[in-house]
């Protein structure tokens, strides 16, 4: 089997969705055979945790929307891509799209893999339309409505059929189907042993929306007051949604953890996950709690209910109505057969979405074909 060398581009500065599958992609990959390169910003997390992992890595400035018209950054990018002898490169970003893909055409690559994450649509623009047809030689989609979405808006010449692959995320069967309770939450913050634990993990931001399940709480407290909420992160809107919390006068009830790196652990102990992003790809925390077992209260807005199946491995509530994630959140409260929902859940995940799925289809539908 010819190994190759493959580059993966990633100038977030930040941790988050992107970044993980990068950096596990690329340890996978790389003990797999293939000779692994990164391109990041130097000192920030991705920088430093793939030095960590022994994958050689260059430092590169931030991209941005402009980058790909400076002729200075082409060239150095051509320049890498030839003389580390690059057959494939990963990028995620728009930015990056255009940047490294045209890099990568003049420097010769045979695999150009657009991997798309969120569902959104590509702009149909002349720049777009050109780099997706004449650059880019694969695009990876996450989940089916992240492929239908992005690429709606984009001429079916631009994209031929044989272009496209839709290969979903994968979680580690060995971390998540059997986790190991690392530190026990009721004890730590105090919650009664016959109390309800639910939780919403996930960064504090405008895209999870955790206003919509903060939102809920009150109604579900009011019938359900044993009801314990953990939200599980940081971000940007975290002292928005501690204001929230305190103006609806739940703040006994809602625990703001913070960041935590036992999230195995504590999928382990709740009783199901909330999630109420607006929109999504192929969300690692739906996928890491079907894995657990963990029956699931998710939003139908987005990819979410290409994931959920209402009524069997979880809930399903109206985008953005908090009182129709309450009442689903009742409802699975009410559920005395909820364990069986995270059984189907579980089953389901193992079959479609494990980590080793997903690297075997990159080599057999991309990097080995």
């Amino acid at each position: 089997m010819m190994k190759k060398r493959i580059v993966f581009l990633n100038t977030g500065t930040g941790w988050g969705g992107v970044e993980g599958w990068h950096y596990k992609t690329a340890i996978s990959l790389k003990k797999r055979g293939h000779k692994i390169f990164v391109l990041a910003v130097e000192d920030t997390p991705f920088f430093n945790r793939c030095q960590e992992a022994g994958i050689e890595v260059e430092k590169i400035k931030k991209i941005r929307n402009s980058t790909f018209l400076n002729p200075i950054y082409q060239y150095c990018l051509i320049k890498f891509l030839k003389n580390k002898r690059i057959d494939a490169i990963f990028f995620c970003q728009s930015s990056h799209f255009k940047y490294a893909s045209i890099a990568a055409r003049l420097a010769g690559l045979k695999k150009i893999i657009y991997r798309r994450a969120l569902a959104k649509p590509i702009n149909n623009t002349f720049y777009n339309r050109l780099l997706l047809k004449k650059c880019v030689t694969h695009f990876m989609a996450i989940s089916k409505v992240t492929l239908d979405t992005s690429i709606s808006k984009i001429p079916k010449q631009c994209l031929p059929e044989e272009k496209i692959k839709l290969i979903y995320n994968g979680v580690d069967l060995n971390r998540f189907t059997n986790p190991e309770i690392k530190k026990d939450i009721r004890a730590e913050y105090r919650i009664d042993s016959d109390a309800v634990v639910i939780a919403n993990i996930g960064r504090l931001s405008r895209q999870k929306a955790q206003q919509y399940f903060i939102e809920s709480l009150p109604e579900v407290l009011n019938k359900y007051p044993d009801t314990y909420a953990l939200l599980i992160g940081k971000g940007s809107k975290e002292e928005l949604l501690k204001d929230r919390v305190e103006e609806l006068s739940i703040q006994d009830k809602v625990i703001f953890t913070g960041f935590r790196d036992d999230i195995p652990s504590i999928l382990k102990q709740i009783d199901f996950l909330v999630h109420t992003a607006i929109y999504e790809g192929c969300p690692w925390i739906i996928l890491e709690a079907m894995m657990v077992g963990v029956p699931i209260v998710a939003t139908n807005g987005s990819t979410l209910p290409e994931f959920i199946d209402d009524g069997k491995n979880g809930y399903l509530a109206e985008d953005k109505n908090p009182a129709g994630i309450a009442k689903k959140i009742i409802k699975m409260i009410e559920n005395e057969d909820r364990s069986r929902m995270g059984k189907i859940g579980q089953e389901t995940a193992i079959k479609k979405y494990s980590f080793e799925n997903m690297i075997d289809n990159i080599e057999k539908e991309i990097l080995l074909k």
